[in-house]
């Protein structure tokens, strides 16, 4: 294995000793062919992101006058000077005020865009002080003549355009990343387990942009780790030599596993890094732990990181009911047609009934029956047990990427998630919600140890955490892994996130077979 140095040193020390290269070393193109470099990344990503808002605050501003007025164009008088200006240029400035206040709210600031829901609280907050700015000026400059409700209308249609248009720039940005472009090569730092859990978790999703290209091990992780941590991310050396690292492989990021090393150990790494051109991020290493949870606050000198308490009181479970009614009866109505388009297709396609009702086990271990569309052939139950040598998956659960028990139809409708829309009526029923954890089969809940059984604390999902993050591409372990975090981080604003982060998910069949 890669290592430099007799180990005889401490590691800060030996860090110490590198840590003359400097900045000044780093500033070139070191940066492997697969990667564009770092400043070029930046720049694509942030003047697209602009670009991006200044549009989209025009679509709005205009949308907002031709509502207002019933034309584009309108006359305006502005004081009682005898001028006179069109709605237009005022919708004009307008739209260039919102990027400006925009940069004010650090919205253009890439590290901590990007990271969570947050964006969009602070993109409603920079349009109303927008508004409220524009509002202020008309008084300060006597143009009150300015349509009060026109204002009303702009803030409206802004709130909602730039919220929904950044939420399209930033699936965008997944997709991309998802293809492998615009990643950010990134070292991590320290060889445990819990860095082989948070290298596998970055490589499964790659909507973070950070990019694994190698492993620096300290001396605590030198016995536990050989060539590599995970499989596509090799060991490049020991942590006294992450100057170096970083140049030779022209990092642009590292990830520091704060459990692999002693606290003077993270500190004397921090502050090698903190003099070069690269983000540093330590994890907390409270994996079952949502960010929205943790607050970060200093207390004589000493930050510490405050845990906010989750529960299922009694009225945060009527909340999440009420959701549940309410999106599914709208889901249900709206998608009536379609429902019906594909109970014919599924008639014409093979003989058997349309719909499918399986045993699954719910809330407290009680068992349901849990509706889908027929994707398979009548007698796949009887044929299951012929396959299981072909099973593909760990653990209790069975999946066969090209199982011959499904039709053409349901090939279909298993990678769009269509067969799983009469589930809403389980919803409705009260035996499932429309986020919770994967509903298991009877044979899997025998098999489940006690932290496992934490799953049938609440109820299952249609979708959830395991929906967005791979879907049939995820282990079984990782799939309990997923559906214990979201247990333990439930909220209702967490759901309407995860059914946001579901429709691009099934969109593009994202992990689905």
């Amino acid at each position: 294995m890669p290592r430099g140095g007799s180990g005889s040193d401490s590691p800060p020390e030996r860090i110490g000793q590198a840590e003359q290269l400097g900045a000044s070393d780093l500033d070139r193109d070191t940066v492997p062919s697969e990667f564009r470099p770092r400043q070029s990344r930046r720049r694509t990503i942030l003047m697209a992101l602009i670009t991006s808002d200044v549009l989209v605050s025009l679509v709005a501003v205009i949308a907002a006058t031709f509502v207002r007025f019933g034309a584009v164009r309108t006359n305006i008088p502005l004081g009682s000077a005898g001028v006179h200006t069109d709605y237009v240029f005022v919708a004009a400035a307008i739209a260039l005020v919102f990027p400006s206040v925009f940069a004010l709210e650090h919205l253009y600031d890439i590290d901590a865009l990007f990271w969570g829901s947050g964006e969009f609280s602070r993109v409603i907050r920079a349009v109303t002080l927008s508004v409220s700015g524009v509002i202020i000026a008309s008084y300060l400059f006597h143009t009150d003549n300015v349509s009060r409700l026109w204002l009303g209308y702009v803030w409206l249609f802004a709130a909602l355009l730039l919220v929904a248009g950044r939420w399209v720039f930033r699936m965008t940005l997944h997709a991309i990343r998802r293809r492998s472009q615009l990643l950010r090569p990134t070292l991590i730092v320290g060889c445990n387990l819990d860095a082989r859990r948070m290298a596998l978790s970055l490589e499964t999703e790659r909507t973070s942009g950070l990019k694994l290209i190698g492993c620096l091990t300290g001396d605590a992780g030198l016995a536990e780790v050989g060539e590599e941590l995970i499989a596509s991310v090799p060991v490049v050396g020991h942590v006294s030599e992450l100057p170096e690292a970083v140049t030779r492989l022209g990092a642009d990021a590292v990830v520091i596993v704060s459990s692999a090393f002693e606290q003077s150990e993270v500190s004397g790494i921090v502050s090698v890094l903190r003099r070069l051109p690269i983000d540093v991020h330590i994890s907390s290493g409270l994996f079952d732990v949502l960010p929205a949870r943790i607050l970060v606050r200093e207390v004589a000198g000493t930050p510490f990181m405050l845990v906010r308490s989750t529960s299922l009181a009694t009225h945060k479970l009527h909340a999440k009911r009420t959701f549940d009614i309410l999106f599914s009866t709208m889901v249900l109505v709206a998608g009536l047609p379609l429902w019906m388009l594909i109970a014919t297709v599924i008639k014409l396609d093979s003989p058997g009934p349309v719909f499918y009702r399986q045993l699954r086990v719910g809330r407290a271990g009680s068992g349901f029956g849990m509706f889908k569309f027929r994707s398979m052939c009548c007698d796949a139950e009887a044929r299951l047990e012929s396959l299981k040598e072909h099973n593909e998956s760990d653990g209790p659960l069975f999946k066969m990427r090209n199982d011959p028990r499904i039709t053409r139809v349901g090939r279909f409708m298993r990678k769009y998630s269509l067969d799983e829309f009469p589930q809403f009526l389980n919803v409705l029923l009260g035996d499932m919600s429309v986020v919770g954890p994967r509903p298991p089969l009877p044979a899997e809940a025998e098999s489940y140890d006690d932290r496992q059984l934490t799953r049938l604390d609440v109820h299952p999902g249609i979708t959830g955490l395991w929906q967005v993050s791979g879907r049939s591409d995820l282990t079984f372990d990782e799939m309990v892994r997923l559906d214990l975090f979201y247990i333990e981080n439930w909220s209702l604003r967490y759901d309407l996130t995860l059914v946001m982060r579901t429709i691009p998910s099934v969109i593009f069949g994202h992990g689905a077979y």
